[in-house]
């Protein structure tokens, strides 16, 4: 070998061995890189931060510093880290240790909490993050908000954040958590709000200091969200909030063999919180759907359902209580059990010696025309409703703590040709017929209120378009009861009379 190549090879060596000997003396005590290590950290995150354990090197490519017991008290929120590494660019170190290079991030065991919020951080994973650029992400976290169950959450695709105002955006974004996985692009940005929330409560269902500080924006696209028991896809949700006032519109495509749009607005800037529910359903199956919600009524039909509730508070009860609003249901074409109303009718048909027609009705009615109206103020409901021939007006109250119902119910057949006609006498056509519910909604007490249903008969039998049904029930004495019974049922047809007369002029209170 020529002379000069064995000198060069020796200079080769020794600068190999020299240089490898300075980088292992200069990096082997990592501590001393503390100082530049939170400089570093918060000239790309915009979060001051303390390092209170040891810094460490790993050599072997790539070249990583892991940073011990990392905090951080930034915008009313703690930061504890329990191990933080950083991946760094080997020259960007030797070159300057003031403008070092992280390819990567990584954070384990860390705990972010604002008042009783806590976000937990099992690992979080960033490469080639910088301020404002999309990077790759991948975590697994636990949020807890004040006195609710934890909710666990992965992600997995690009965050960028901006220092300058905290805003953290997810662009396609995967997401999968115990009743939801889909897709998201959403934009959060913390933000001062003008008044303290209230102290939260365990009951609470919303954190309201956490609508209040932050804002958001974006759209999200479920493959999967489970409700009840149901798995639901195809789902799209818009999310937006604005200082408290937020705007949540969820879009089923597929719903039950139908669609269904429902909007909440929460307006949590007030005390109480202030909800709004706009429901709008088009041809659902009924019967999936009662199922679903477990209500036993077997009711098959393309309903479709709309309207608006309102509601004040946070917690159940305070929802449940507060309730006032008005919707409208129409059933399409379809059937629906009856049984219960055939047999209400009975009772007072059996009065007027009229039940004969009404005991032939199915128990399942095919009906041409279902539709009705719901409205309530907090206790007070108001339900108006057509089926076929038959209408209803109820009205009454129910008290939802308590599950205790108290409605009064008028039925009225009308003789309509152009629908399926309930075969009734024509002695009860255009007679209210009134029921009195009681008890807890899933099984109410309902009975013929028979004070009400005697005034109804004798103001049939004493107004003076009430003398044909007279005739008619003097000739149905004449043909149908015994000849020793007839002057009692004329008695008691004139008593049924006269005792209309009483009640209108005395009528019986009502609660």
């Amino acid at each position: 070998m020529p002379r000069f190549l064995r000198i060069l090879l020796m200079v080769l060596l020794w600068l190999i061995l020299l240089g490898g000997g300075f980088v292992f003396y200069w990096i082997q005590d990592a501590n001393r890189f503390k100082p530049e290590l939170e400089a570093l950290i918060e000239a790309q995150t915009g979060v001051p931060v303390r390092v209170a354990g040891d810094l460490a090197w790993r050599l072997w490519p790539p070249l990583q510093m892991s940073a011990e017991s990392v905090s951080s008290r930034y915008q009313n929120q703690d930061w504890t880290v329990g191990r933080l590494e950083l991946e760094l660019d080997a020259l960007s170190v030797l070159r300057d240790p003031r403008r070092w290079r992280v390819r990567a991030l990584r954070l384990v065991d860390a705990r972010v909490q604002q008042d009783d919020d806590v976000l937990e951080i099992e690992t979080l994973a960033v490469r080639d993050f910088s301020p404002n650029t999309p990077a790759p992400l991948r975590t697994a976290l636990v949020y807890t908000a004040a006195s609710q169950q934890p909710l666990p959450l992965g992600l997995d695709g690009t965050v960028q954040f901006d220092p300058q105002s905290g805003a953290l955006a997810l662009n396609g974004t995967e997401f999968d958590t115990t009743e939801a996985a889909g897709t998201c692009d959403l934009k959060v940005t913390p933000r001062s709000p003008a008044t303290p929330a209230p102290s939260a409560r365990p009951e609470d269902l919303l954190p309201v200091d956490a609508l209040r500080s932050n804002d958001w924006s974006g759209t999200c696209r479920l493959d999967r969200l489970d409700l009840s028991g149901r798995r639901f896809s195809n789902v799209t949700a818009i999310l937006a909030n604005e200082a408290g006032s937020s705007d949540t519109t969820l879009h089923f495509a597929d719903f039950f063999g139908g669609t269904a749009d429902v909007n909440l607005a929460v307006d949590a800037r007030t005390t109480p919180v202030r909800w709004t529910l706009t429901p709008d359903l088009k041809q659902v199956d009924s019967k999936a759907l009662l199922t679903w919600l477990q209500q036993d009524l077997d009711w098959l039909a393309p309903l479709a359902y709309g309207g608006t509730l309102r509601f004040q508070g946070n917690s159940r009860n305070e929802l449940l209580t507060s309730i006032s609003g008005q919707t409208r249901f129409d059933g399409g074409k379809g059937q629906i059990d009856i049984s219960a109303i055939k047999q209400q009718i009975l009772s007072l048909a059996g009065q007027l010696q009229a039940g004969e027609r009404v005991q032939r009705w199915p128990d399942v009615w095919s009906y041409q025309k279902f539709v009705g109206d719901w409205r309530i103020e907090r206790q007070n409901h108001q339900l108006d409703f057509v089926l076929d021939n038959l209408s209803a007006n109820a009205s009454g109250t129910y008290d939802p703590l308590a599950d205790d119902l108290d409605v009064l119910a008028e039925l009225t057949f009308h003789n309509d040709p152009a629908l399926p006609v309930f075969d009734v006498d024509p002695l009860l056509y255009d007679l209210p017929i009134p029921l009195r519910c009681r008890g807890s909604l899933q099984q109410p007490q309902c009975l013929l209120d028979a004070q009400k249903a005697q005034r109804i008969v004798a103001k049939a039998l004493t107004n003076p378009e009430g003398s044909a049904l007279r005739d008619q029930l003097n000739e149905r004495i004449d043909q149908e009861v015994p000849a020793q019974y007839r002057d009692a049922a004329r008695a008691l047809l004139e008593m049924l009379g006269n005792g209309g007369n009483a009640a209108e002029e005395n009528p019986a209170p009502e609660r």
